[in-house]
């Protein structure tokens, strides 16, 4: 196969010289007035004057696949090229689906892209296989050793249909696996003796040999250490200067970074335009406080910071989202940051469903041993429900390492501990104190009767979110380029459980001028989800009919219900006392509630719950926006949907960052 078969022959023509023109497939320079992109037959190479680099076969073939540019090419008189690693394997595996395995094997051929090499036995050690092998794949990057869990893997991919390919973490490499990987860079042959004399035959590794090779020194040694994977470039502090993973293997980190991860569209941004695009994505949900803002904030921006601690163990907060109702957008707003830095809004099932078989440290145990194998680095539990007392979660959230014996043998497992926590679930779930003192609660707070009557200036806010994770990042370096230009200033709150993870986002918040997140996390009141919601709109209506806009006491209500014939709560036996605190709990759930645009409100939360006076009231809440984003919060830039009353007409920023 030559050169020219790559294109079409309608877009080609030929030079005096016997050479041939067309444009190049990436900067699109083509014969005419210039020289364009020369392709060389008798070589099988090719050359961009645009660029003034040269590309073999496979490098060409790669260029017109979008798969590298034309500056990826090769200087005059150089050898080593930029396709390699996994950009030489994705070239390969497109080559073959294009162009059938005949054609394929051809090239390879051609290339001496294939080295001979003598299989086991007749003289030939295994370590003298293992370490032939090695020296070649070492250097194409496609085959890694991960010390925590002592095996040779590779970083799985799917490529989808539409031709997208999505990396799914770290997977062990099997024996069958590597016989196949040996024949992309070697053709194993073996001697063998006839009657007619030795004769030398082309042969697969044998799995055994495969194993053995897979659990060698030799191999292992020389191939190159990686201990995480990257989902997004992040910036870490290397000496002494900001700078970013590479995309694929890079050894100062040990790690890889995906060639399709996106890159920080403005390294420049300002701190004004980032706080402007951070409140617009979040400008619609219900926040109960302005504390809540910032720990949304806070929460977005804490996966952005593992490169800037002293350590990439160094722990970071549980961060628990809670509603007080169904629909209220906990798991929305948590998939926000998931699509973030991991492309797709990604939940676990939660650690307690309110019945015997949740909360079972066994079971937590193999999903984080499997994340942690895989190399996750966030792990969201959604709808979350009765009481969270799970000794191995707890440990979790300040524990810098990780180990557990993998299943199926004996074998202890060591693993450093990168990964991000977050829960989420309705009023009504319970929380340890050591939870509650290792977490930043997200209060979500939705006050109307019907959620699902709210409208959006944005109804598609994940799919933006999706479309714009490059400006996103953007504005997240943005903060932390601020921070650290400005000396890296630490928090000025103090943060016990998480003291490094206090000094860091602390300090970056702060000098963005946002809250501390690290304040004291008062306790929410009036936060609360039940299912008697048709009762509760029953007895809001007969309270207000009795005694509009009159405090009244709990004996009051009680008369109330007595009163009315086939009326709510009906079923409670009041001479019972378990019946009358299972109902002074249920109706302090509500309070703050709206229900038949009527709002229920105390007289005075401080004193005892036995002496609360209630008032039903149609009045409206009043809420001010700028109590939630500050001063500064641009009324023209979008809508908040928490409260689902009235939606003003607004400007769409929709439009400006699309």
């Amino acid at each position: 196969m030559n050169i020219i078969d790559l294109f079409d022959k309608n877009k080609i023509k030929q030079k005096n010289d016997g050479n041939y023109q067309t444009e190049c497939p990436c900067c699109g320079l083509q014969g005419g007035r210039t020289e364009g992109f020369i392709l060389f037959t008798d070589t099988n190479t090719a050359y961009c004057h645009s660029s003034h680099k040269n590309f073999n076969f496979l490098e060409t073939y790669a260029l017109k696949k979008k798969i590298i540019n034309c500056l990826d090419g090769r200087d005059s008189g150089e050898k080593n090229s930029n396709l390699k690693g996994d950009l030489f394997k994705q070239t390969l595996d497109s080559f073959r689906e294009e162009y059938g395995e005949k054609l394929y094997n051809e090239i390879l051929e051609q290339m001496n892209i294939k080295e001979p090499i003598e299989l086991p036995n007749n003289g030939i050690l295994i370590s003298t296989f293992a370490k032939k092998i090695a020296n070649k794949i070492k250097k194409e990057n496609i085959l890694f050793y991960r010390p925590d869990t002592m095996d040779i893997v590779e970083i799985g991919k799917i490529k989808h249909a539409n031709g997208n390919i999505e990396y799914t973490g770290f997977i062990p490499v099997e024996p069958c696996r590597f016989i196949t990987i040996i024949e992309r860079y070697f053709k194993p042959w073996q001697k063998i003796y006839t009657k007619q004399g030795e004769k030398i035959i082309n042969k697969s590794t044998s799995f055994n040999v495969a194993k053995i090779v897979l659990a060698s020194d030799e191999f292992r040694e020389s191939m190159p250490v990686i201990n995480r994977i990257f989902t997004i470039p992040i910036p870490i502090i290397y000496e002494n200067k900001l700078t970013f993973p590479k995309k694929g293997y890079d050894e100062r980190f040990n790690s890889w970074l995906p060639y399709n991860a996106p890159e920080i569209k403005n390294p420049n941004m300002s701190i004004e335009e980032a706080k402007k695009i951070i409140q617009y994505i979040y400008s619609e949900f219900c926040y109960q406080s302005k504390t809540d803002f910032t720990h949304a904030v806070a929460s977005l921006i804490t996966p952005f910071l593992r490169g800037l601690y002293k350590r990439f163990t160094c722990r970071t907060p549980l961060f628990v989202i809670i509603a007080n109702r169904e629909r209220a957008g906990k798991d929305y707003h948590e998939g926000i940051r998931s699509i973030v830095y991991e492309g797709v809004a990604l939940e676990e099932p939660p650690i307690s469903n309110n019945d015997n078989k949740s909360n079972q440290n066994d079971e937590l145990r193999k999903k984080i041993l499997a994340n942690m194998m895989c190399g996750r680095k966030k792990i969201h539990f959604s709808n979350n429900k009765g009481m969270i007392n799970n000794a191995v979660f707890e440990s979790i959230l300040t524990a810098e390492y990780y180990a557990d014996r993998k299943l199926g043998s004996n074998t202890i497992l060591q693993f450093p501990n990168e990964i991000e926590y977050s829960i989420s679930g309705n009023v009504g779930i319970g929380l340890t104190a050591d939870l509650m003192n290792r977490a930043r609660k997200i209060v979500l707070f939705l006050d109307i009767e019907n959620a699902n009557a709210r409208t959006f200036k944005n109804p598609n806010l994940h799919d933006w979110v999706k479309n714009n994770r490059s400006l996103i990042l953007s504005c997240l370096y943005a903060f932390v380029r601020n921070w650290f230009e400005k000396g890296m200033p630490s928090g000025t709150q103090p943060f016990t459980s998480y003291p490094e993870w206090a000094r860091v986002c602390g300090g970056i918040m702060e000098c963005a001028g946002y809250d501390s997140p690290c304040l004291p996390d008062k306790e929410s009141l009036g936060i609360a989800c039940d299912s008697e919601t048709e009762e509760m709109k029953q007895l809001y209506e007969l309270c207000y009919q009795k005694y509009p806009e009159t405090p009244i006491t709990k004996q009051e209500i009680k008369n109330i219900i007595q009163n009315e014939k086939d009326g709510p709560f009906s079923y409670i036996d009041w001479d019972k006392k378990t019946d009358q605190t299972k109902f002074g709990i249920k109706i302090n759930k509500y309070i703050g509630r709206i229900l038949s645009d009527i709002k229920m409100n105390v007289e005075n939360i401080n004193v005892r719950s036995s002496r609360m006076k209630y008032i039903f009231t149609k009045q409206k809440q009043d809420f001010d926006k700028k109590q939630i984003f500050g001063d500064d919060f641009d009324e023209n830039l979008a809508t908040l949907g928490n409260v689902g009353n009235d939606i003003s007409v607004v400007a769409d920023i929709y439009n400006i960052y699309n």
